[in-house]
């Protein structure tokens, strides 16, 4: 049903946006009504957080106009914009890691007494309440430094929703949620739209758009290319509007190696939170391991790349028990770890391409000098394998999409004959074309012997990718789904602790 103009929030006209002279928002056109949840799609680099943070007032726009609730506020700041009403869930986190939870949702926004005095007491209550409606207990007093990914992104969307606001911008707001998380946050999302909030809903999880949101806006490149109603177009659809061309559905790459070539043994590890895990990997296959927050799945991953001491726990590689107790051990035994954080802990984002490809080579390699042409050739052959879109090896990597920073991180294990590789969350924050490029690169390396271990909190993702899923629960290992017993049912049971298939 069409709404009446005395229900529309936001009027973006003619929005236009270059950076260094790269034209990357093209006079698009947006609106958004009371109570209205619209889907920003496109690929990395499509503009849709340019067109945000244009919106949040983060950046400048180039040219074009934008109205809120009739009026123009292209001369108000970010801070106005805040305090009127418009607040945004950052895809990256945008918090004061030495601060604590309740300092960090009311930063900017302290409640003071009647003395001046900050109202401690009232702000870390009021933090508590907010955060027991998305059914996180931690206290409100923890640092957010000592917090897990998830944790983090729950204290970015209670910081959200504390205040009233008009509009909320969600960008990947899911990311790094469990299925149950996702659904405590949808909750939230429903009642926000009872009470006349709009959404503006960024994400490449297709079937949540579906779920949630009432249309879809579509860009590509720059370029307003669709607006659609939900219940007329499919995910299929959207996707291809996305990208301009016709997406192949992948099915998981079948194992057809020797079942008895076993390339990762990992025997009897327990400390305060995993609990005698065992499993092994076998050379050329795709093993996923699934589970709830707090499951222990990357713990687990942090122990065999040698960042996490354990009370008792053994490895062996192609069946010789092997010690990895720091990273560099591990890399000098063929592991590899693309960690869950990848800005964080993946790359160097000050650097640049070629730095970052070559970082394992540089500790590898022997001699006190670094060959530069070595290191170039290097880049070369990586980028040409990994299909690397940039200008050049000398471009810094935080310049890239998060997919081409991907196939950086994977690149750099591959260029040092790595072949066992850890992968946590490798599509996290990543469009639907370069996740298709990133599946596609993962059979290549198991087609070519390497073993690979995913860990993704994305369900749909582990049954497209591996064939085998690995599910743990509360740091134990429950089961494991193959073949007809991969269901979405069956994995649900094991990762809550309910049954072992």
């Amino acid at each position: 049903m069409e709404m009446k103009s005395v229900d529309k929030l936001l009027e973006m006209k003619n929005i236009s946006k270059s950076f260094s002279g790269v034209k990357v928002l093209h006079d698009v056109d947006f609106s958004l009504n009371k109570g209205e949840i619209i889907a920003l799609c496109g690929e990395n680099g499509a503009g849709k957080s340019t067109l945000v943070k244009i919106l949040m007032g983060i950046y400048s726009k180039d040219s074009g106009q934008i109205f809120y609730k009739g009026e123009p506020i292209d001369h108000l700041t970010a801070l106005d914009r805040f305090n009127m009403g418009m607040s945004m869930i950052h895809q990256e986190f945008n918090l004061v890691e030495q601060l604590s939870i309740y300092q960090n949702i009311f930063l900017g926004r302290e409640i003071r007494k009647s003395n001046g005095f900050l109202d401690i007491s009232a702000m870390a209550k009021k933090s508590a309440e907010v955060m027991a409606k998305l059914k996180e207990t931690v206290p409100v007093t923890t640092p957010v430094k000592k917090l897990k990914v998830a944790q983090k992104q729950i204290v970015e969307i209670a910081r959200a929703i504390c205040f009233d606001c008009d509009i909320i911008v969600m960008d990947e707001p899911t990311a790094v949620l469990t299925d149950r998380e996702t659904e405590i946050l949808f909750d939230t999302v429903r009642e926000l739209k009872k009470r006349g909030v709009a959404v503006i809903y960024i994400s490449h999880r297709l079937a949540e758009i579906k779920q949630i949101c009432d249309k879809v806006i579509i860009l590509r490149d720059g370029n307003f290319v669709a607006e659609k109603n939900i219940d007329e177009v499919t995910e299929h659809q959207i996707a291809s509007l996305m990208v301009g061309r016709e997406l192949e559905d992948t099915a998981p790459r079948a194992f057809s190696g020797d079942p008895d070539d076993i390339a990762l043994e990992v025997s009897n590890v327990s400390d305060e939170l995993l609990k005698n895990v065992s499993f092994k990997a076998r050379k050329g296959e795709v093993v996923g391991f699934g589970g709830l927050i707090g499951a222990g799945r990357t713990e687990l991953m942090e122990y065999i790349f040698g960042l996490r001491k354990v009370k008792t726990g053994e490895i062996y590689i192609n069946g010789k028990k092997t010690v990895c107790k720091s990273p560099v051990q591990a890399m000098f035994n063929g592991i590899g770890f693309a960690t869950e954080d990848r800005k964080k802990s993946g790359i160097v984002p000050i650097r640049s391409i070629n730095d970052n490809i070559n970082y394992g080579y540089l500790l590898k390699k022997k001699g006190l000098f670094n060959n530069g042409r070595q290191m170039l050739e290097n880049t070369s052959r990586m980028k040409q394998r990994m299909n690397l879109i940039c200008r050049n090896a000398s471009q810094l990597i935080k310049t890239l999409s998060g997919g081409n920073q991907q196939k950086v991180v994977l690149g750099k294990w591959l260029l040092i004959d790595s072949n066992i590789l850890l992968l946590d969350e490798p599509t996290r924050g990543i469009d639907v074309g370069a996740r298709a490029e990133i599946y596609q690169i993962i059979n290549t390396m198991a087609d070519e012997g390497k073993t690979i271990v995913i860990v993704s909190s994305d369900l749909p993702e582990l049954l497209k990718v591996c064939p085998r899923i690995i599910v743990m629960y509360e740091g134990q290992v429950m089961g494991e789904l193959e073949g007809e017993n991969r269901t979405e049912e069956n994995f649900m049971s094991l990762a809550s602790g309910l049954k072992t298939v």
